[in-house]
């Protein structure tokens, strides 16, 4: 298990690695109206349990999915991109193997002929260079798309032309920025100096959502003496369009949210917030629960709790009745979905 929480600091970056995640003050009631009756407590967890999932991709058919994990009882550095046809009769395929690599974040192109990912190294003294890979479905070839040293996160646009990514500029900074498929050219669209951008997702609307903190220091007092950390803050869910070249908050308030997720038909946004405090599970990593919004008449909806925060982000099923998302509710890292009806 100690293994497995490593690579759970690991993957979720510097973004994770600061003083406690802020929450609602306990005992707060906070008045948001479900999104259906008697939907909390129908999930269930999505993969054979033999595996420890961080994160997972609907294909545009709906008739797979692709999942970053391993086997349970492997080293935390066996992280790799497996292939599962949604039959419980048949087991996962590994996608990628390379001994000196983990792989994380998949993302199925829209063609459904290959997927994206972020590919880490190790290298000395514990130093770690990610960049964006993509690898075709059936041919099995594997391209670099960026060189990093600290690129994350890859969704494709709609046309499959480009991918929005993050990159990372040092520990407390990181950039939203869009790459070429073809020619690989890079420009940066969001992320000024202190602010730190992840988990972006290209929605069919053509606006690019995208998680957002900015770090500060504060100062902290252990056994009489007051030290200087930097705490990285609550999160906002802002929005980037390439056509307007705009970028405008989407959830932003007093509560933590991060991981937007826009739905197939563009109507709702799903994200994890804090809003509600968590009270039961395994609290110390669940510490959000799942929200829609609509983005029609603004209102925020209730899902259901005991959600990772940080972690593994969110997928929507190509019809837009399901949602994955990334948990320890069953004490190791797992990937569960809900059956929105």
């Amino acid at each position: 298990m100690k293994k497995a929480i490593a690579l759970f600091l690991l993957i979720t970056t510097v973004t994770v690695s600061s003083g406690p995640v802020p929450a609602a003050e306990p005992g707060a009631i906070v008045n948001v109206p479900t999104f259906a009756p008697n939907l909390a407590g129908t999930e269930t967890r999505l993969l054979p349990e033999s595996y420890d999932v961080w994160a997972s991709d609907w294909a545009p058919d709906g008739k797979a999915l692709v999942f970053a994990g391993k086997r349970q009882g492997k080293d935390a550095t066996e992280m790799r991109i497996w292939f599962w046809a949604l039959d419980p009769d048949k087991k996962p395929v590994q996608l990628t193997a390379t001994d000196d690599l983990m792989d994380y974040s998949p993302r199925w192109s829209p063609d459904g002929s290959k997927i994206a990912l972020t590919r880490r190294k190790f290298g000395e003294l514990n130093s770690t260079h990610s960049a964006i890979w993509v690898k075709e479905i059936k041919g099995g070839a594997g391209r670099q798309l960026t060189q990093g040293p600290e690129d994350r996160d890859p969704f494709w646009s709609p046309d499959g032309t480009q991918l929005a990514f993050s990159r990372g500029q040092g520990p407390f900074r990181s950039q939203l920025m869009i790459v070429d498929y073809e020619d690989g050219k890079i420009k940066p669209v969001a992320g000024e100096e202190g602010e730190l951008i992840y988990s972006p997702w290209w929605g069919r609307d053509g606006k690019i959502y995208y998680t957002k903190l900015c770090p500060a220091p504060r100062s902290v007092e252990v056994s009489g003496q007051t030290y200087q950390v930097m705490d990285f803050g609550k999160g906002g869910i802002w929005s980037y369009n390439p056509n307007t070249k705009v970028n405008e908050p989407v959830v932003v308030d007093e509560y933590d949210n991060r991981s937007p997720a826009l739905s197939p038909d563009g109507t709702k946004l799903a994200f994890i917030s804090n809003r509600v405090p968590v009270k039961e599970g395994n609290g110390r990593y669940d510490r959000g629960s799942l929200y829609i919004k609509n983005l029609v008449s603004g209102e925020i909806f209730f899902v259901t709790n005991k959600v990772g925060l940080v972690g593994g982000t969110l997928s929507w099923s190509p019809d837009g009745k399901k949602i994955a998302f990334f948990t320890f509710r069953s004490i190791r890292p797992a990937v569960w979905v809900i059956n929105l009806g």
